[in-house]
């Protein structure tokens, strides 16, 4: 999608800063999320970090930046608390929605065969968490690999989520460059929570285990 002109004008208030610039992420439940009549509870702990340079090596409050034609980075966009104790935190919200127990364990990472209260333990890794404006275009990205186990630590499931995403209709009308890159963060972050709260097999081991 093109920019309009007034997305672009933002651009380039953004670029003339050089500042460093904050976004909050509140996730707000799907409606569209259907509820489970059964399902199992799970603990969700927090996903390690393994975005390399792009988080610059484990900043946790790193989540984008404002980079040049050149892709060199002119400013970093921050969040104000660490993002994967919110990923985690926001994830047991969706799994509530979907109607399933979640204990969540924000503050550390799983460690297969770890004593745990429930039945299932959601984890994995997160490659990309991000919201970006490049002279290509503004774009925000939150993509990882999903791990679930069962209580003994046996690993069930295995598998890679993505939500890439770049400004709709309405967000590109906005002349507000930071506005867009946070709004553009949270509808990626809430997209990757719907798709792993109703990831298909996901739900069948939700399920079968009752």
């Amino acid at each position: 999608m093109k920019r309009t002109p007034l997305a672009l004008l933002a651009a380039l208030a953004l670029l003339a800063g050089c500042a460093d610039l904050k976004v909050q992420v509140q996730y707000a439940p799907d409606a569209q999320i259907e509820k489970l009549t059964a399902g199992v509870p799970l603990t969700v702990f927090r996903f390690a970090d393994a975005r390399g340079d792009e988080g610059d090596k484990g900043d946790a409050y790193r989540v984008g930046g404002v980079y040049n034609g050149y892709g060199m980075r002119l400013s970093k966009i921050l969040h104000p608390t660490p993002w994967p104790e919110m990923l985690a935190r926001d994830l047991g919200v969706g799994f509530t929605q979907r109607g399933v127990q979640a204990v969540v364990v924000d503050d550390r990472l799983y460690a297969p065969g770890s004593a745990v209260s429930t039945p299932l333990v959601v984890t994995g890794e997160i490659r990309n968490f991000s919201t970006e404006n490049r002279w290509a275009g503004y774009l925000a990205h939150v993509s990882g690999v999903v791990r679930l186990y069962d209580q003994t630590g046996a690993k069930l499931i295995e598998k890679p989520v993505s939500a890439r995403l770049r400004p709709n209709d309405e967000e590109a009308q906005l002349s507000d460059g930071r506005l867009l890159l946070e709004r553009l963060l949270n509808r990626a972050v809430s997209e990757f929570v719907r798709q792993v709260v109703t990831d298909p097999d996901l739900t069948r081991r939700l399920v079968a285990e009752r």
